[in-house]
């Protein structure tokens, strides 16, 4: 299978639900085609705020496959296929392959042991033979993967991608850009807070859940023409909505919010357990938002009709 190459923006999407918390294949159809009117290169869907482990497996090979549907073509479409088990991953990483998918997200295995999850990811790459991003995020997995390892499962798994979520993520990744001797392209995170440092560290991207993904879009665009000074202006004058987002335990229902307002879904639903954000809360979010639509920073994209 021929290996999809991935660079710029990969906006890690909700699973919307409508109001009896099923699923909301029509919302997905307008979010795709939404996220692409943003110029994103690609979505990444069934993550932590995909709410992955919230649904059945026939519920998540539909939202793959409606997912795959609305998005063009030419956008590639990143899928969460992890799994505790070795066998488990690479039969969720075949399905999401049939059902359409470019490449796949994979979180180590719950084994703190390089040896471990080393044979996990290369029995995921070799059976799946195709592009594999590793998700290294401890503070959702649980699991801490040294630089050493990343380094080794890019020389000697043939793994290409990374989305680092270690922090702080500077200093690893250049630890890991150090030990490489190939080339592991690495994606920045963890809700956007350091998009601009780790592009500044050579980040080939950024895959996260922010809601203005046509704003990474523009940072990306602005670094990568070596306007820096603009770059960074834009960068700082979205931190404030960038680091309210990325709440623990609320930012799923906190970026909905912000679809259901841009007119990208229909429904703010988070399927339980978990946690809706409150009236105070979702006041203070549009205070942020209100002030950066009268700056002017807050671009609009069209909502799909």
């Amino acid at each position: 299978m021929s290996r999809t190459r991935l660079r710029g923006i990969y906006p890690i999407v909700p699973t919307p639900f409508d109001e009896r918390g099923g699923l909301d294949l029509e919302s997905i159809a307008r979010m795709a085609r939404f996220m692409a009117g943003c110029g994103v290169q690609g979505l990444a869907i069934l993550g932590v705020m995909g709410e992955a482990d919230k649904l059945t497996d026939p519920e998540r090979a539909r939202v793959i496959a409606a997912f795959r549907e609305a998005l063009p073509g030419d956008r590639a479409l990143v899928v969460g296929a992890g799994a505790p088990g070795t066998l488990a991953a690479i039969d969720a990483a075949k399905r999401a392959l049939d059902l359409g998918a470019d490449a796949l997200l994979v979180a180590p295995p719950p084994a703190q042991s390089d040896q471990a999850i080393y044979a996990h990811y290369e029995g995921v790459a070799r059976a799946a033979g195709a592009t594999i991003v590793i998700h290294d995020y401890p503070a959702s997995t649980g699991i801490l993967m040294s630089a050493e390892l990343l380094a080794r499962l890019a020389d000697d798994a043939g793994i290409e991608y990374v989305k680092l979520e270690d922090a702080p993520t500077g200093p690893k990744m250049a630890r890991v850009q150090a030990l490489v001797r190939g080339d592991l392209k690495i994606f920045g995170a963890l809700g956007g807070q350091y998009a601009l440092e780790e592009l500044e560290r050579g980040a080939v991207g950024i895959m996260t859940g922010f809601a203005y993904p046509e704003l990474l879009v523009r940072l990306f665009e602005l670094y990568g023409a070596g306007r820096h000074e603009d770059a960074a202006a834009l960068f700082y004058a979205i931190v404030p909505l960038v680091r309210f987002e990325f709440q623990p335990k609320l930012g799923i229902s906190l970026r909905k919010h912000i679809l259901v307002r841009r007119g990208a879904i229909a429904n703010a639903a988070v399927r339980q357990p978990g946690m809706d954000a409150d009236e105070v809360t979702l006041r203070q979010l549009q205070r942020i938002v209100e002030h950066l639509e009268r700056s002017g920073i807050l671009a609009r994209c069209a909502a799909p009709r």
